[in-house]
C-alpha cells in the first residue's frame, strides 16, 4: 500500500470525526469502532502513520488546525500519537518508516 497518500474513505473519516482532534468527535469515532464500523480504518490509519513525516501534508488537511498554515513535524507526530492512543488505547503507535 501507498502510504504517501492514504485512502480516500480514511481520510474522509478523519476529517469528518477528527478535525482539530475535536474530542467530541473522536469520542464518537471510538464508539463507531466499537460498535464494529469501519473494520478497515485501524489497518489504513497505521499504514499511514508508519509513513514518513514527510509526507504529512494529507494529515494537516485532513486532521490538524487548517488557520496553521504548516504543523511542526514534531507537533503533527504529536498530534498522530494522541489520536491513536485515543482510538486504540494500550495498543502499540505504529512505527515510521
Amino acid at each position: 500500500m501507498d502510504t504517501s497518500v492514504p485512502s480516500v474513505r480514511l481520510q474522509q473519516i478523519l476529517r469528518t470525526y477528527c478535525r482539530n482532534l475535536n474530542p467530541t468527535g473522536i469520542a464518537d469515532l471510538r464508539v463507531s469502532l466499537a460498535d464494529g464500523r469501519y473494520r478497515w480504518l485501524h489497518d489504513e490509519l497505521a499504514d499511514a502513520l508508519a509513513g514518513p513525516v514527510a509526507t504529512a501534508t494529507w494529515w494537516q488537511e485532513a486532521v490538524s488546525d487548517s488557520t496553521v498554515e504548516v504543523a511542526a513535524a514534531g507537533s503533527v507526530a504529536d498530534e498522530q500519537r494522541h489520536l491513536w492512543r485515543s482510538l486504540f488505547p494500550g495498543e502499540a503507535i505504529p512505527r515510521r518508516a
